[in-house]
């Protein structure tokens, strides 16, 4: 029994569509540019990758209003999934054989800001009564669960930037138990307000602005320069099925999620990992072994890349110390989103569907901004322009978080 991937939506700071995230990540074109969503003059970073979606446009204004951008990202995110996939819900699956699993960090705090705003200016009679189902983590789950009429397994999964790689894994294992014939799995993240921003700056994974760089040159994995990551804003979902419902229904398929591996390093100082790379190496090997697979079998490695040096290069020695340093030092490992900013509960998502266009089109996208590999790197890093990688049948996606929370997924052509 295997879990397949028929859809993909996203509304990423490339456009709304897969097509031009991965014609972005391809080309290499930088997205990250200078805030303009609010006066970000006295943050240390003020560079993001920003989507350009107007909610007003795509979605009611009853909803617009009463719910906060991360919602409108991935309500909108999904509907393009389900469309790619071909699915309606109630047709091609009950309702109650459906499934939503989201990945998500910091909540709705564009909407909170506001209200808070409200309750110290004018008192609490002032604040929205949609207040309490606007902001949670959940709210995303929820009102794609109303959108669609979806009545099966929901969840939200909160674990750092790993948070979209686990909604991935709870989906496969939510088919794998039979719980469902088809889940909407994926992430969003919309940390663009004052208090948001103010939240990735103090949790100290910020690159810093430097009068030498412009910000679209600030986000360098494993660069020499490198000082932690720009993040971005975006939602990015893909439709799972197991393969022979997938195939009964005439579905097109574009992938297998075909094994992964957790595991939870965390160390102190908090902020910090597992030094030796041991621990994230057994959640890269348990995802290679559960897809029945070797080490030297993996023809790309989509790296978690944040750009902080210590995260950098102990993802270096995880894929030594998972594959071995022969087999480490042949795999071709990037780290596109260094174009258009870290998405924090919507990277792996990203990363995912970057990988299967990717072995589709037998073409490895580049690190943005890699000029001269950190010391302490041994990798065969791809840098300066796409790569060509024929038959590559596969990708290794590497996610982790604070507090030592790793997830690793390995997907199959």
């Amino acid at each position: 029994m295997s879990v397949v991937i028929t859809g993909i939506g996203a509304v990423t700071p490339a456009g709304t569509g897969i097509d031009p995230l991965w014609d972005s990540a391809r080309d290499g074109v930088p997205q990250v540019a200078a805030i303009d969503r609010f006066d970000a003059s006295g943050y240390a970073t003020s560079a993001a990758g920003q989507a350009d979606f107007d909610a007003a446009a795509e979605l009611p204004s009853r909803f617009v209003k009463r719910t906060d951008r991360f919602t409108h990202l991935s309500v909108h995110a999904v509907r393009q999934a389900l469309a790619d996939a071909r699915v309606t819900v109630g047709e091609d699956a009950s309702a109650e054989r459906t499934g939503v699993m989201v990945g998500n960090i910091l909540g709705g705090w564009e909407f909170a800001e506001r209200e808070l705003r409200h309750l110290w200016t004018d008192g609490p009679r002032a604040v929205s009564p949609y207040q309490a189902t606007a902001w949670f983590p959940a709210a995303p789950q929820g009102n794609i669960c109303i959108d669609q009429g979806i009545k099966g397994p929901a969840r939200t999964f909160v674990a750092d930037r790993a948070s979209g790689a686990y909604a991935l894994i709870g989906g496969a294992e939510t088919l794998l138990r039979d719980r469902a014939d088809i889940v909407i799995a994926g992430g969003v993240e919309a940390p663009l307000s004052p208090y948001g921003w103010l939240c990735m700056e103090t949790s100290g994974l910020g690159a810093k602005s430097r009068g030498s760089l412009g910000p679209h040159e600030l986000y360098r994995p494993f660069d020499a320069g490198h000082g932690g990551s720009v993040f971005g804003e975006g939602a990015v979902f893909l439709v799972m099925e197991r393969r022979e419902h997938a195939e009964r229904r005439g579905a097109r398929i574009l992938g297998e999620l075909a094994g992964w591996g957790v595991s939870t390093d965390g160390y102190m100082p908090y902020y910090t990992v597992e030094p030796t790379g041991q621990v994230l190496g057994r959640a890269m090997r348990t995802a290679t072994e559960r897809a029945g697979i070797s080490g030297s079998d993996i023809g790309a490695v989509f790296a978690h890349g944040s750009g902080i040096p210590f995260e950098d290069v102990t993802e270096g020695y995880a894929l030594h110390e998972a594959f071995g340093p022969y087999v480490a030092r042949q795999l071709p490992v990037t780290a596109p989103k260094s174009g258009f900013g870290h998405l924090l509960g919507a990277a792996a998502p990203a990363d995912a569907a970057l990988a299967l266009r990717a072995m589709r089109d037998g073409v490895l996208p580049p690190t943005v901004n890699l000029d001269r590999p950190a010391p302490g790197i041994d990798l065969d890093l791809v840098a300066g322009q796409a790569r060509p990688m024929a038959d590559c049948a596969h990708t290794l996606v590497v996610s982790r978080g604070l507090g030592g929370v790793n997830a690793c997924l390995l997907l199959r052509r």
